[in-house]
């Protein structure tokens, strides 16, 4: 498991590798709660090299989607794996999610959104 954590601006890119399971979701967690507590509110998750994703990888989105929501804020999903987008579908989550095709599209979109508010 490799997570990268890059800021553009208001947004807050993580790349996440490999599995997101039992044995990595406490330090992912950990990860992206530090950054919504330091105040970012407007998160995007790179799945592009997200091999597998368990319950406990599920509770992590939920957990950090509720907090952000919590501080107006939202959690963005890109360049989402077919196998992990059922699996966020059949557990009902997947709409607590806006998801792009590639986080570039996820960046544009909060930007311009942002130029309007």
């Amino acid at each position: 498991m490799k997570v990268t954590e890059k800021k553009r601006g208001k947004v807050t890119l993580f790349s996440i590798e490999g599995r997101l399971d039992s044995n990595t979701s406490a330090e992912v967690d950990e990860q992206i709660m530090a950054t919504i507590h330091e105040g970012s509110k407007k998160i995007v998750l790179d799945f592009s090299a997200l091999e597998y994703i368990s319950s406990a990888g599920v509770r992590v989105l939920v957990h950090c989607h509720k907090e952000v929501e919590k501080l107006g804020g939202h959690i963005y999903l890109a360049s989402v794996p077919k196998p992990i987008e059922n699996v966020l579908y059949i557990t009902g989550f997947l709409p607590y999610f806006t998801v792009f095709d590639h986080p570039a599209q996820a960046t544009q979109a909060i930007e311009q959104d942002e130029a309007t508010d």
